[in-house]
């Protein structure tokens, strides 16, 4: 809910095509960074796109906005306490506004599971208006979802000890263009396993995170998505090969994922559409 949430307060339901050019920009700043220009951030997180250098761009819904730029900027930091301090992430720089951020007709329209969260399990109240929440109701709802639901559904827990223990094998993916779930939370939650279990190369024993530039929620976007996962997971259990990158295609192009935190750049030769021209780059 919070694109909605920003674009009340500020009074500004930003049409499509402005978010279409806002993108546009931020990928044309940020792209080129990892040796190859293709259209795909590959570490939106380390894209400092200022959008207010885009006020007074004309685009075919209206002229760009000193507010239009806030808009953005809001959305992209995610939502925050008064006193600054984040309760979580926004999405990041390159991923579609086209879910969580639409509008028509000058008003918001949110996504069904975000309003009926909000409706059913925290208002309880089939006739609740979301036009009524403020950035400070918003704070208030997020600390009651995760005071009582939290211990229902939460899937947070990064005590992971029985699992190893059992000798599972764990592979997380997540797309940084991710237009409804930011990846941040999931690397978020692997840097609170790798603290539990007992540091990185311990963790990396039974449970690896790979992050997949360009590509959205599951799948889709400008990047390469996993070809197939589920293949190197087996090859981990049965042969005991751990996998150091995970093999991406999006039918033009393929890539290596690489373990979090690394990134794949080109290395200045042969094609930049083949996967074995890239090397992941910067492991801590």
């Amino acid at each position: 809910m919070w694109p909605q949430v920003v674009m009340h307060e500020l009074d500004d339901f930003v049409p499509s095509c402005k978010f279409d050019a806002v993108n546009k920009a931020v990928t044309a700043a940020c792209d080129s960074r990892d040796g190859v220009t293709d259209g795909v951030i590959a570490d939106p997180r380390t894209c400092r796109f200022n959008p207010t250098s885009l006020v007074g761009t004309v685009t075919p819904c209206g002229t760009i906005t000193a507010k239009d730029a806030a808009v953005v900027k809001k959305i992209w930091d995610g939502p925050r306490r008064s006193d600054g301090r984040r309760l979580w992430y926004g999405i990041l720089p390159g991923a579609s506004f086209a879910r969580l951020a639409v509008t028509a007709n000058g008003d918001g329209v949110p996504t069904p599971l975000a309003s009926g969260w909000f409706t059913y399990w925290l208002a309880k109240d089939p006739y609740f208006d979301w036009h009524r929440l403020t950035m400070a109701d918003f704070t208030h709802y997020f600390d009651r979802s995760r005071q009582e639901w939290g211990p229902v559904v939460g899937t947070d827990d990064p005590d992971l000890s029985a699992f190893r223990a059992a000798g599972g094998k764990l592979l997380l993916w997540h797309g940084l263009a991710d237009q409804l779930i930011p990846s941040q939370g999931t690397i978020r939650y692997y840097e609170q396993v790798t603290a539990a279990m007992g540091g990185r190369a311990k963790t990396e024993q039974f449970a690896r995170l790979f992050t997949a530039p360009g590509v959205g929620h599951c799948r889709g976007g400008s990047g390469a998505a996993p070809a197939d996962p589920l293949a190197s997971l087996v090859k981990w259990v049965e042969q005991g090969k751990a996998p150091t990158t995970l093999r991406a295609e999006n039918g033009s192009m393929s890539r290596p994922l690489c373990r979090w935190p690394a990134v794949a750049r080109y290395d200045g030769h042969g094609s930049t559409t083949d996967a074995a021209n890239f090397r992941c780059t910067g492991r801590q």
